[in-house]
């Protein structure tokens, strides 16, 4: 059924498609890296204590994909905003959430989407940036939009290289197109806070890909270097 409607989802409206992905229930559709967070236990619970010590009062994601982290997302009972730029991942998503009513999908790349979000600036938002799968990497942009808008906001991003630990794996597009710190530099015009997994990559589950957590909140800096001991602080 599954290889049927990859057939023919190309000749068929992305709502549609998406929904028939759904019908299939086969379990690469709804989890296509293991589980949320990659099926990463150590990152899962990275982001579980930074939401309970940080007071995080919504979540924003980007990059839905298959809606398996932003099903996590929605456990926690508060409002979760996710922004996927494939119709056909939203329609999907959509339909396996459908009975979340703190969850929203919308269809847009994610600069364009965080453009939009115009209210509630100052509540405690953690970020969740996961999407840089295609031509143009939007991290940079991204942040600079974070870090303008949202003065109280957490920002993890997955697929980051760990500076000391190289079995993490990471995304590299080619020049000034890997997820590395380097390429982050032209952004921290204000320095942020940054940290790395303090688990090692030997001892992590799933498919052991790297991330970051940053803020320029020093209050919620102080919270994550106190009482998140899976993460380490980095000093450049």
């Amino acid at each position: 059924m599954r290889k049927l409607v990859n057939a023919i989802a190309p000749y068929l409206p992305a709502s549609w498609a998406g929904q028939l992905d759904h019908r299939t229930r086969h379990i690469r559709n709804f989890f296509p890296y293991g589980g949320p967070m990659n099926g990463q236990t150590a990152r899962a619970e990275i982001v579980r204590e930074l939401i309970e010590y940080c007071g995080v009062e919504r979540i924003i994601e980007t990059g839905t994909f298959r809606g398996t982290t932003t099903e996590w997302f929605a456990g926690f009972d508060i409002p979760v905003l996710s922004f996927e730029v494939m119709p056909r991942f939203a329609a999907f998503s959509r339909k396996r959430l459908k009975d979340f009513p703190k969850v929203r999908i919308e269809i847009s790349n994610s600069v364009d989407g965080l453009k939009k979000i115009t209210n509630d600036f100052s509540k405690i938002t953690l970020f969740y940036l996961d999407a840089h799968w295609y031509d143009y990497l939007p991290l940079r942009d991204e942040y600079l939009l974070i870090r303008e808008k949202f003065p109280k906001a957490i920002i993890v991003i997955d697929d980051f290289k760990v500076p000391h630990d190289d079995l993490y794996t990471y995304d590299d597009y080619g020049p000034d197109m890997a997820l590395t710190l380097e390429y982050m530099q032209p952004a921290f015009d204000k320095a942020p806070a940054i940290f790395f997994p303090a688990v090692p990559a030997k001892f992590e589950t799933g498919q052991r890909r790297g991330c970051t957590v940053m803020t320029t909140d020093a209050e919620l800096a102080a919270i994550i270097a106190a009482r998140i001991p899976l993460l380490r602080k980095w000093e450049a």
